[in-house]
């Protein structure tokens, strides 16, 4: 079973909240806004994405994007 198979598992969405993504994967960093500041600064290699181009909506990690990281990251620790 791939990254992926096993994410769609655990989540049943395509997308997961940056919240989700940083109280699970994340749990070092307190806030939304630091994760993103690292998401867009590079350290953090994942990719967040809006759905609209609405200024208010929230952005969203597509699980594939995730399941690379996660993958890259398993990669990277070996």
């Amino acid at each position: 079973m791939t990254t992926l198979e096993q994410l769609f598992k655990q989540w049943g969405t395509a997308t997961l909240s940056l919240s989700e993504v940083r109280t699970t994967y994340f749990q070092h960093i307190k806030t939304d806004k630091r994760l993103r500041a690292l998401i867009e600064s590079g350290e953090v290699a994942l990719t967040i994405r809006k759905l609209t181009k609405s200024r208010r909506e929230k952005p969203v990690v597509y699980l594939q994007d995730l399941a690379e990281f996660l993958d890259s990251q398993s990669t990277q620790a070996a």
